[in-house]
């Protein structure tokens, strides 16, 4: 049975060893009456051991995390647990009511409006909830993205990339999430879940995937196993994983907002791939007008992999269509 709450009520403490309980944490309801608020997965262990905290749903087009967060719960054993998990199986419910990347009520990204404001919008107080309710909780925290409609990134993991205690266990963990790529991000910019953790000193990983809108069967199994293989790699759950280095690490920014935008409006015409190597002043992709002239050549200004690509076509002036950053080094062997 959903224990429905206000939100300020919600103690995980309250759930019984080996046990699951839903949870409803209401904020508020909308013009139409709808309970708008935040839905919760706590697995109790019957053993002492770490709590992981995971997010998904923060953008409302993207579903894997979303659906491998009811997978998970599924298949795992609270009884066989060490600590606790609690997952946040829809971060942004206006979002993901209508598919979209930003809220219908407010217009805000959930993704870049994080602490939040416990008396702001209703973006604003989901962002607030999450950082003050939830996060405090976790000893390792995972935040469960894929691409979106707009984007197409690689299936990768995000770690990182810090000297410090939090940030060697996130590059940790990363190689026993099992992506093919791994991406190491020296700085995290305001308004994310992550630099929430950062603040908090909590080791994280996020996950990305080149689907959106819709959930892949391809992309889901790294979302489930991913995640079995954290809770081994944490000694939450019985069982041993091997490292699994990355086929591609990359090192940089994963900010999307400080990719190659094109000047006019048009069709873009992308001229790579994800994960293509390019060169210093290479074209990766041409922009036509509507009778498929070309009208503008986007070119990038270092060389590097492509890491991401514009997924819908339509552009207008300002719209971000390619990020390219650096290869890291060889990271690992399996053993």
């Amino acid at each position: 049975m959903v224990v429905e709450i206000p939100v300020e009520e919600f103690n995980p403490d309250s759930v019984g060893p080996g046990t699951v309980q839903p949870f409803f944490l209401h904020l508020c309801r909308s013009g139409n009456g709808e309970s708008l608020g935040i839905p919760v997965l706590v697995a109790q262990g019957k053993r002492p051991g770490k709590t992981l905290v995971v997010f998904a749903g923060v953008h409302g087009d993207e579903l894997e995390g979303v659906q491998a967060l009811h997978e998970v719960f599924l298949q795992l054993d609270a009884g066989a647990l060490s600590g606790r998990v609690i997952a946040v199986t829809v971060a942004n419910l206006p979002a993901y009511r209508v598919t979209t990347r930003i809220s219908p009520i407010d217009v805000l990204n959930l993704a870049r409006t994080f602490p939040g404001r416990k008396d702001g919008t209703i973006t604003e107080r989901i962002a607030y909830y999450l950082s003050e309710t939830i996060l405090p909780h976790a000893d390792f925290f995972i935040d469960l993205h894929s691409s979106g409609l707009t984007y197409v990134l690689p299936t990768m993991i995000g770690y990182h990339l810090s000297d410090t205690p939090a940030g060697k266990e996130s590059k940790e963990a990363a190689l026993y999430f099992g992506t093919p790529v791994m991406w190491g991000h020296p700085e995290i910019s305001p308004g994310r879940s992550l630099s929430v953790a950062i603040s908090r000193n909590i080791p994280w990983l996020y996950v990305e995937a080149p689907s959106g809108g819709r959930v892949s069967d391809r992309e889901l199994p790294y979302y489930i196993n991913g995640i079995f293989n954290l809770l081994k790699h944490l000694q939450m759950i019985p069982g041993t994983v091997a490292r699994c280095p990355p086929d591609v690490h990359l090192v940089g920014t994963g900010d999307l907002d400080r990719t190659i935008a094109v000047n006019a409006e048009g069709f873009f015409v992308p001229k790579v791939r994800v994960l293509d190597e390019v060169c210093p002043n290479q074209v990766v992709g041409i922009v036509r007008d509507l009778f498929g002239q070309t009208i503008e050549e986007v070119s990038t200004e270092h060389g590097g992999l492509v890491g991401m690509l514009r997924a819908i076509p339509v552009v207008n002036p300002g719209d971000s269509v390619c990020l390219v950053v650096d290869r890291g080094p060889a990271v690992g062997e399996k053993v």
